[in-house]
């Protein structure tokens, strides 16, 4: 048997809340979620011990928004993974809410297959943003960030381990497609990572990425 997989939903505005864990639990029948009206609710949940497998909160809350709260999450459960969503899907802060270490972002006006499709990606601790919002962002890179005392941190900090594994992939000359079969993750997920890739090395096409992650020493 399926063990039951706990999702906490984290937003204040009750009737989406409602419905979200509706939705959720149609998804899945595995899936068993909790809902918090407010982030501090959700994070005093798991101060006291409660054990969640995937955080799903809103973007724009009036106590603390999205952002800050998978700060928050993170720094008291650096494991647990994180879904943003919100009703705004024209040009979203996707880099602060990458920056976060959230695992993707989902527009409330997406169907239940993408957020299935975003949920299970989490779940194993990868990326899902949909195409078109990637979209919307990828012409402008993210610029480099830097360390607390100033110094830069290279593209190789900023890229988690299965970025890594997807492009070191691609410098063997691997498709979406290849990559996905190999990683077991969908073609879909694989094109998430493939977009946060090119932000995060400021570059815009698979070749120039591959050139600087090599340039870079990430891969051979």
């Amino acid at each position: 048997m399926t063990s039951e997989i706990n999702i906490a939903l984290v937003d204040d505005h009750q009737m989406f809340l409602d419905g979200l864990g509706e939705v959720i639990r149609v998804l899945d029948p595995n899936y068993r979620c909790t809902p918090f009206g407010t982030p501090a609710e959700a994070i005093n949940a798991l101060e006291s011990g409660d054990k969640f497998d995937l955080f799903i909160t809103d973007l724009v809350m009036g106590e603390m928004n999205g952002i800050a709260f998978v700060m928050a999450l993170k720094a008291r459960s650096p494991s647990t993974p994180a879904l943003v969503v919100s009703g705004i899907d024209t040009a979203p802060p996707i880099d602060k809410i990458m920056q976060a270490r959230a695992n993707g972002f989902v527009p409330k006006s997406a169907s239940s297959a993408v957020l299935k499709e975003a949920i299970e990606a989490a779940l194993k601790d990868d990326i899902y943003v949909p195409d078109n919002i990637w979209r919307q962002v990828e012409a402008h890179p993210v610029p480099q960030r830097s360390d607390p005392a100033g110094a830069p941190v290279s593209p190789e900090d900023n890229l988690g381990a299965r970025q890594m594994e997807v492009v070191t992939l691609m410098a063997e000359g691997c498709t979406n497609r290849e990559i996905g079969q190999i990683l077991n993750i969908s073609e879909n997920t694989v094109k998430s990572h493939v977009s946060g890739i090119f932000r995060h090395m400021g570059v815009t096409r698979r070749t120039a990425c591959v050139s600087k992650a090599r340039a870079l020493g990430l891969v051979s």
